[in-house]
């Protein structure tokens, strides 16, 4: 059995997956930092293509 393999169980009904905690799914569905995470990174995309020029 390799070292990593022993974290992780032979259930076939255990997921790999993390399920998210309060905050992450406030920060996924809030509308309000859905629109600020927007216009930072048009932002960033706007500083890149102005480089790039």
């Amino acid at each position: 059995m390799g070292s990593e393999q022993k974290y992780f169980s032979d259930n076939h009904d255990f997921s790999m997956v993390m399920k998210p905690d309060k905050w992450v799914l406030f920060f996924r569905t809030c509308k309000i930092w859905q629109f600020i995470r927007f216009i930072i990174l048009n932002v960033k995309m706007l500083i890149v293509v102005k480089k790039s020029h």
